[in-house]
């Protein structure tokens, strides 16, 4: 069978339907991979660096919201406040909160801790005061993912 790569559509509309094809015929992470891209789209259109990962990682999230949710869901609250104080602010402020950000176990599981709020303050940790950077690093260590796949 000749299965299409993700990697090769550019349109999120045509990702959706191949994602709906991969969930109905049991391909789980073709579907996940489908959502990765779609995220990976959204972010490209942002400045590369922490805004551009932190894109990617809310719109990552979003879809497995409506994934889970069968309707489409948008992170409302969480999109309001990064146009009031911007993507340090936000990731800051989640990586001091107990609970760790959204999509995270479905990012681990799959091998794309990159994209967790806790990882890119890692990847990022010039632009971090360091209580922010060692609560990231505490919560990663506290779910069992290494430094190196934060990375």
């Amino acid at each position: 069978m000749n299965i299409p790569d993700p990697q090769t559509f550019t349109d999120p509309e045509k990702l959706r339907k191949l994602m709906a094809n991969a969930v109905r015929l049991g391909y789980d992470d073709l579907a996940f991979g489908c959502q990765m891209r779609i995220a990976e789209i959204a972010g490209s259109t942002h400045e590369a660096g922490v805004e551009r990962l932190f894109w990617t990682g809310l719109v990552a999230a979003e879809e497995f919201r409506t994934a889970d949710n069968g309707r489409a869901t948008k992170l409302i609250k969480i999109r309001s406040k990064h146009k009031r104080v911007g993507a340090i602010k936000v990731l800051s402020d989640q990586m001091m909160e107990a609970d760790i950000s959204d999509g995270f176990a479905k990012l681990v599981a799959h091998g794309r801790t990159d994209l967790t709020g806790e990882a890119i303050v890692l990847n990022h940790e010039d632009e971090f005061s360091v209580d922010v950077v060692n609560a990231a690093r505490k919560k990663l260590m506290e779910h069992g993912v290494s430094m190196t796949e934060a990375a």
